[in-house]
């Protein structure tokens, strides 16, 4: 098994409510994080996270007898169909979004669903990994629309509307990729969500991570993204965040 350094955190954002929600394994190697939508209304947004930690918590790598590959995709399954009854006992929707990331030897696993995005930096390169589609590619390809353009309609939206042109979990049949990396020394690994990702650039986090102790780091770009969203709006997003360290 690798040495690794890893640390996770979350902000309530300024509902008061947090729908985030995030794991990491005692053994390092499992790393969920959640982010319930906003959509889903307070109750639900919680509801899904809560969940979605919950069973990666309960649900064990060593006792499943399965390859990294198996166990990753059976994760996502069982989250996803959690939700799907939980969504139909509840008579609402509870949904969001997931990164789910496995370690295993020298190898990542990860797999994502919606538009919290993971981040791979190998050899100072930065990569979003395991990106999900998005609904409205379709319409951009086919020239339907630009994508200045679908941003401008997106803008003028009431946050809880921008539902209906993303990828959330549960879905009947999820199309989500499953993608593995080989890890090296000084590669690093970031999950967030969005409350982090809209108002910080990646190169942004790699570059803090990597000259700060991991936990400062974290933290400080969290508070970081809070003050911006609060500079340019009145309100900021549950912000949260777990940074690997190889």
């Amino acid at each position: 098994m690798m040495n690794i350094t890893v640390y996770g955190n979350t902000l309530t954002g300024s509902s008061g409510v947090n729908g985030d929600n995030f794991y990491i394994s005692p053994d390092k190697q499992l790393f969920v994080l959640a982010d319930g939508a906003s959509g889903a209304g307070k109750n639900g947004k919680v509801i899904m996270s809560s969940t979605c930690v919950d069973i990666a918590r309960q649900f064990s790598f060593v006792s499943s007898g399965l390859s990294p590959r198996e166990y990753i995709a059976l994760l996502f399954h069982k989250i996803n169909q959690a939700l799907i009854e939980i969504s139909q006992k509840e008579r609402t929707l509870c949904y969001g979004t997931i990164i789910i990331a496995f370690i295993y030897c020298d190898e990542l696993w990860v797999t994502t669903y919606g538009d919290s995005p993971a981040y791979l930096m190998k050899d100072n390169k930065i990569k979003r990994i395991a990106r999900n589609r998005k609904r409205y590619e379709d319409m951009i390809e086919d020239g339907y629309i630009t994508r200045e353009q679908y941003e401008g309609y997106i803008k003028n939206m009431h946050e809880r509307m921008w539902s209906a042109f993303d990828r959330f979990i549960p879905e009947i049949v999820p199309n989500n990729v499953i993608e593995q990396y080989t890890l090296f020394p000084c590669d690093m690994f970031i999950a967030c969500s969005d409350g982090l990702s809209d108002w910080i650039e990646p190169e942004q986090m790699f570059e803090r991570i990597g000259k700060q102790k991991i936990d400062t780091a974290v933290d400080e770009l969290i508070t970081s993204a809070r003050d911006i969203a609060l500079s340019k709006q009145n309100y900021y997003d549950d912000i949260s965040a777990i940074a690997v360290i190889v």
